[in-house]
């Protein structure tokens, strides 16, 4: 018999663990002065050693009548109690105690499992046990999960970043940096994976409201199937499984806020309230612009009225009283025109019409200069325009012959120009101009959803990336 050596005892365990297939098992039988104790080990799906144990005591096993009156219902009893699993290359006896019944049952089990290593140790064998599965080195590499984003579409792509290759043991560390998102509701998971073919499997996976920002953080293998994350505040166990943790991912990151510019032409004839009401609707607009955009944000503000066709009452013309300014500025301007109220120049000689082409003239022409710059173009008013000639409307034609439908043509047809109205009129009685020019966005005067029309075109920030998982920051 071997001379009692706990290393060495612990040394056969780790080997026989090591060489452990997935679908293997190890039978560990550590026969001691109290009876029997089996300890089944096996690997789980990540690879991560597994293990359950039993016992009898030598009372148990010998039954009423003791080992000495029917030795062989003893020896089934100790086989039995061994459970040693059907894999003879697989069984470590370990013979714990000099006592004749446990010499006895040590024999048994050598006689029926000729190829099991037999070892003596004066150690518990639990805790030999417990050693050799806590130092086993890992037989598959540790990922971390992260997304990496297209730097020219911002689409986003699952893949995992190396914690620990295979033949690490506890102890070992690793740094890595991240970039996290605005945290959802369930905070940003870091989860460890292992590959089992094109597949991850789930290790671990805990998760913690992170604040946007970069962090640097170091992982440590405490133990096979358990990795500590320093560097980061506290994480909390999160249950969601991988089939959540995916379908919460969005398709890419959204868009950064770049510059806009904000283009208001409002008319400014007709009732004094009804006047009043528009300007309050583009203050309202280029206010919440501002408040979402700050400094990327331009404005210009532009107020048409109506033509005059006599002489002795000349027309108040298109007043550009703002151009690519700040907010501020054409805030100020704006309230310029609040104070100044609806204009009369002009009216009533036509109460059916505006200057409406005029104004889009204005605008076509000063964004033509402007070269391919993006804009949003936003009118605010209710009557039709002019004309370019006389038709069935019975409206007089543009003094200068403007043509409202070439004016639309070309805004529309302009790269990176959104059209959107205000209208004073419902959709079904607005004239068929107001539909056109709010061809991404119409809205009627007396009910503005402010925040909803903004959004639509386009100028509201960015709403925060709620990311499952933590971006890799690849300027480390």
């Amino acid at each position: 018999m071997p001379e009692p050596d706990r290393d060495l005892t612990r040394k056969a365990i780790a080997q026989a663990l090591a060489g452990l297939a997935d679908t293997g098992h190890l039978t560990v039988v550590e026969v001691a002065a109290d009876g029997v104790t089996t300890f089944l080990l096996h690997r789980d799906g990540n690879g991560r050693p597994r293990g359950r144990s039993w016992a009898a005591t030598w009372p148990d096993l010998a039954g009423e009548h003791g080992w000495d009156a029917d030795p062989a219902a003893a020896r089934e009893a100790v086989l039995r109690a061994a459970r040693v699993h059907p894999s003879p290359a697989d069984v470590i006896l370990v013979a714990a105690s000099a006592d004749p019944r446990a010499e006895r049952a040590l024999d048994w089990l050598r006689a029926a499992h000729p190829a099991a290593q037999v070892l003596r140790a004066d150690a518990p064998t639990a805790a030999l046990v417990r050693e050799v599965m806590t130092d086993d080195p890992l037989t598959r590499p540790y990922e971390l999960v992260v997304l990496l984003a297209d730097p020219g579409t911002g689409r986003l792509r699952l893949t995992g970043r190396r914690l620990f290759p295979i033949g690490s043991r506890p102890g070992a560390r690793t740094r890595v940096a991240l970039r996290c998102t605005e945290p959802g509701a369930h905070g940003t998971a870091l989860a460890v994976v292992t590959w089992q073919g094109p597949e991850p499997r789930l290790l671990s996976l805990q998760s913690a409201p992170l604040a946007p920002g970069r962090y640097e953080v170091t992982a440590e293998l405490v133990r096979p199937g358990r990795v500590r994350f320093t560097g980061l505040p506290a994480l909390s166990p999160d249950h969601r499984d991988w089939e959540q943790l995916v379908g919460s991912l969005p398709d890419r990151l959204p868009g950064r806020a770049g510059p806009a510019h904000l283009v208001c032409a409002v008319e400014v004839c007709g009732a004094d309230d009804q006047v009043a009401e528009r300007l309050s609707r583009a203050r309202q607009m280029i206010s919440f612009a501002s408040g979402e955009l700050g400094d990327l944000l331009r404005v210009s503000l532009l107020a048409y009225a109506a033509h005059s066709f006599d002489p002795s009452a000349p027309e108040h013309p298109v007043r550009v009283a703002a151009w690519n300014a700040d907010a501020g500025e054409a805030l100020d301007a704006l309230g310029e025109l609040e104070e100044q109220g609806a204009v009369t120049r002009g009216y009533p000689y036509h109460p059916q019409a505006a200057q409406l082409e005029d104004a889009l003239a204005a605008v076509t022409g000063r964004l033509g200069q402007a070269g391919p710059a993006p804009a949003v173009v936003l009118t605010v008013g209710g009557r039709p325009p002019h004309p370019p000639r006389t038709d069935r409307s019975r409206i007089l034609p543009c003094p200068r012959r403007h043509d409202w439908r070439k004016l639309v043509a070309v805004l529309r047809q302009r790269p990176g120009t959104t059209l959107g109205a205000i209208c004073d009129h419902a959709s079904g009685q607005a004239h068929r101009l107001w539909h056109e020019l709010g061809a991404t966005a119409l809205a009627h005067l007396e009910a503005v959803d402010v925040r909803g029309l903004a959004a639509d075109l386009g100028l509201t920030a960015p709403s925060p990336a709620h990311l499952p998982f933590p971006l890799l920051d690849e300027t480390e």
